[in-house]
């Protein structure tokens, strides 16, 4: 296992044990395009960080969350993925004002709703990303 504390997204790979084509993807909503459907196979995830596969177009459908490197996605997801949704709890404790100059003067904002509030869908492309 490599280390992955630089990273600045999760790795997705066409194979198992981080084989193959892969592409990095930072924050955010992906709806995977025709040519990248259906190919991830093993998932590389940093610390900090949340990936949400889902088996449906834009987000639908079955889903599957992971928090640490998978090397082969079981039989309900190997190359079954369609759309993705990854979060970082850094990005959240930035959204929920950590670290704020006048603490007394801070709107919380809940992680959750910060991306999907902030994200937009994004089309990923095959060309784009292998």
């Amino acid at each position: 296992m490599s280390d992955n504390t630089g990273a600045t997204g999760v790795t997705v790979y066409s194979d198992a044990k981080f084989a193959g084509q892969s592409a990095e993807l930072a924050v955010g909503r992906f709806a995977l395009n025709p040519d990248l459907d259906n190919t991830i196979s093993s998932v590389r995830v940093p610390a900090g960080y949340t990936v949400t596969l889902y088996d449906g177009p834009d987000f639908t459908g079955q889903k599957l969350t992971l928090t640490s490197d998978t090397t082969q996605l079981d039989s309900g997801f190997n190359d079954k993925t369609s759309s993705i949704v990854v979060t970082s709890t850094a990005a959240q404790a930035q959204a929920t004002g950590t670290g704020a100059s006048n603490p007394n003067n801070t709107a919380a904002v809940d992680g959750s709703d910060y991306t999907a509030i902030h994200q937009e869908n994004v089309s990923v492309t095959f060309a784009e990303l292998w």
